[in-house]
């Protein structure tokens, strides 16, 4: 009695790799006002059947849709309620035939779970049995941070399993190692979770299969039972124990690959013969535990931020830096009088160092003096994350001083003064950081540089200017 292939059963301490398998790059936004949160993904496959978040709104798992967010990055979202504490979620998706896969939203109770906090794996097509109690009509998985559990669900009839003298029914959840194709391949192992009584033979609990005669079939530990006569589920659990404890089963067990294969069969048992009486489609398992644990501040933090002025380009810069399993809302720039400017990045979502800028503002900004402004990124209304402030100036130009004087400054020496300049030519309020004083033989030649200064009058002896007559005063600001 040998069943396909199906199953690995893994337990990771968090998802530190933020990717499992065809699902990459999963990250959480921080809450919105109305108390969600995002989840994104990154799925490369074409040709999707379904491709679903699983998650429970209090009433028991639910599924809605990943929808496409950026075709361009094939970048996959869902918006759903945030809890209080830890949220698990979990994903179910199928492309084209191959099996379907699964990452079960994690069960953190400690009884047998009813059946609606378990995560479906597969349909099976009912009706295909005449008998409602050997037709499958669906399976289920979940994990705990001790056992693994799962369900099998009928047409109805519970779950009878035969009189003394038979024939008896078997009702197994197999598992096995993913890469196994042929079941009855030489050596080929699996493990089940079989309800069953066969008197003086054979009774409910965890099996090993070897082979495929009955006594090939053997039992290797205990496992939990309930019957949810409402949908007509039969529940079972096992402790991890017992499967790691197994050699064979560690040898492909793989804790950085997480997964298994799993499938449910029914059989009819009469003597020494086994007859398949259904099996589901079953589909390939990924036990991660998928979580997202509530924030009440910023996760990521903003550097100072930069003014950068080009030839033709003025922009502001920063970086932001978060975990990777969480992704920000857009940034912005903000001036301490309240303008906003947007700024962009395109590095990926996922990256833990995001660098932004803002767009080209060469012919938007305004001249400001001493100006102070920050980065900001807000969670969600009046929750917010900001950088430093950052004071800086920007001008066009600045006025040349009015009222040059050259005057007699004792011997052997001038003073040259002006009036301070206090404007830029557009009108803008200004106080310059320093006066240039330029000398030449003749306007008609170039300036030669002669002293800065912060004054607005200087003493020029005679020796220095030489023949040098004419004086030229400029006022300057230093920007970025």
């Amino acid at each position: 009695m040998k069943y396909l292939c199906f199953c690995i059963l893994i337990f990771l301490s968090s998802l530190n790799a933020l990717s499992i398998d065809t699902w990459q790059n999963i990250r959480f936004s921080e809450k919105t006002a109305d108390n969600k949160v995002y989840l994104r993904t990154n799925i490369t496959q074409g040709n999707i059947n379904f491709n679903q978040l699983v998650y429970n709104p209090g009433t028991g798992n639910t599924e809605m849709n990943l929808s496409v967010q950026n075709a361009g990055t094939n970048t996959y979202q869902a918006l759903v309620n945030a809890g209080t504490s830890r949220t698990y979620y979990g994903f179910r998706k199928q492309v084209g035939i191959e099996p379907i896969n699964v990452v079960p939203v994690r069960y953190t109770g400690t009884a047998l779970p009813a059946p609606g906090l378990l995560t479906k794996v597969s349909d099976a097509p009912a009706n295909d049995q005449p008998t409602n109690y050997l037709d499958i009509i669906a399976d289920y998985v979940t994990v705990s941070d001790t056992k693994l559990i799962v369900g099998l669900q009928t047409r109805g009839g519970g779950f009878p399993t035969g009189g003394f003298f038979g024939p008896w029914n078997s009702y197994m959840v197999g598992i096995a190692d993913p890469s196994l194709e042929d079941p009855n391949a030489p050596g080929a192992v699996a493990w089940a979770f079989h309800y069953v009584s066969v008197p003086l033979l054979m009774s409910t609990g965890l099996y090993k299969i070897t082979g495929t005669g009955i006594s090939d079939v053997n039992r290797i530990g205990a496992i939990g039972t309930s019957i949810d006569t409402a949908t007509n589920t039969l529940v079972m659990s096992c402790d991890m124990s017992l499967l790691l404890a197994d050699p064979d089963f560690t040898s492909w067990y793989d804790v950085n690959n997480p997964k298994f294969a799993l499938l449910s069969l029914i059989n009819r048992i009469s003597g020494s013969t086994v007859t398949q009486m259904d099996n589901s489609n079953g589909g390939f398992v990924y036990p991660v535990p998928l979580y997202v644990d509530p924030q009440t501040t910023p996760v990521g933090e903003i550097a100072d931020v930069t003014m950068n002025i080009e030839p033709l380009d003025l922009y502001f810069q920063t970086q932001y830096t978060k975990p990777v399993d969480r992704f920000n809302w857009g940034l912005n720039y903000r001036t301490e009088d309240g303008r906003i400017y947007q700024m962009y990045t395109t590095d990926p979502e996922h990256a833990p160092v995001r660098n932004y800028r803002s767009a080209n503002l060469l012919h938007v900004f305004p001249e400001v003096d001493n100006e102070q402004g920050r980065a900001w990124a807000e969670r969600i209304p009046g929750v917010f994350q900001q950088s430093n402030w950052y004071s800086y100036s920007f001008v066009r130009t600045v006025n040349s001083p009015d009222n040059v004087q050259i005057q007699p400054g004792g011997e052997a020496a001038v003073r040259v003064s002006w009036d301070p300049v206090s404007q830029t030519s557009s009108g803008t309020p200004i106080a310059p950081d320093y006066y240039t004083v330029e000398y030449t033989l003749s306007p008609d030649q170039d300036f030669e540089y002669l002293l800065d200064t912060e004054a607005t009058e200087v003493l020029i002896p005679l020796s220095t200017l030489g023949d040098k007559t004419f004086i030229r005063v400029s006022a300057k600001k230093n920007i970025p």
